[in-house]
């Protein structure tokens, strides 16, 4: 768990912190600001503190404590921009290391673990003491690389159902393939045992068209014979009639 000890720490800094004259009004905004922090009554804080910058828009107390009520409403985004703002403009090594610290903080809560961590290195170059800003920086680290094995994870396993449905789709094509080849297989043998037949009907038509010629010739053939054995027959009939005398009775 990240250790936000500086972070309470660094608030009551700021609301104590020395700070050079400046206008009654943006004195009396910030004054008001840290009695509403102290009440956590931290909208109202950040009202206070923004009525402050209007009137001195430099101001780091107020920037900072800007920060702080901003944080505490998870308002993230809008409390780095103005932590960042302090410890971009500020001369002070505190109030600069304190700025970095719970900028690191923040982008941490936003799960900005790789800028969270140059933060933290950032505050201790300026406060290599700072033991919180030492164990939360080991913390990012851990975060961000558990972050970037979760990311390896989930392209491992984007590739995985990539080359699964590759795989699928691969198998599929290959069965419909060969279902297709099957059918036409069959269609083939089919038309082939078709035609087998046709061929088969046709050749025993033309048989028996062949017999019944045949027979019909050795029919003609045995009329013809017939005929002739007739017709001699009848000739012969005749030579015999020809010579045989028949008396007349009357």
């Amino acid at each position: 768990m990240i250790n936000y000890k500086v972070v309470i720490l660094s608030m009551v800094f700021a609301l104590f912190m020395s700070v050079t004259l400046y206008g009654q009004k943006e004195r009396t905004f910030v004054r008001k600001g840290n009695k509403n922090m102290e009440r956590k009554d931290y909208k109202e804080a950040e009202i206070q503190y923004r009525k402050a910058l209007e009137e001195s828009p430099l101001c780091n107390e107020g920037e900072f404590n800007l920060g702080n009520s901003l944080y505490l409403q998870n308002n993230y985004e809008e409390a780095m921009t103005s932590y960042a703002a302090v410890a971009k403009r500020s001369d002070d090594v505190k109030t600069k290391s304190s700025a970095l610290y719970n900028l690191g903080n923040t982008l941490y809560d936003g799960q900005k673990y790789a800028e969270a961590a140059e933060a933290y290195k950032q505050t201790l170059r300026l406060d290599p003491n700072n033991e919180n800003a030492r164990y939360n920086l080991a913390m990012a680290q851990q975060k961000l690389q558990e972050s970037e094995q979760q990311e390896q994870q989930n392209q491992d396993g984007e590739n995985q159902n990539s080359d699964n449905q590759d795989q699928q789709q691969q198998q599929q094509n290959q069965q419909q393939e060969g279902e297709e080849n099957q059918e036409k297989q069959q269609s083939e043998s089919q038309e082939q045992q078709q035609q087998q037949a046709q061929q088969g009907e046709e050749g025993q038509g033309e048989d028996q068209q062949a017999i019944s010629k045949e027979d019909a010739e050795r029919m003609l053939d045995a009329l013809e014979n017939e005929e002739q054995k007739t017709i001699e027959k009848i000739q012969k009939d005749k030579t015999k009639g020809q010579n045989v005398k028949i008396d007349k009775d009357w």
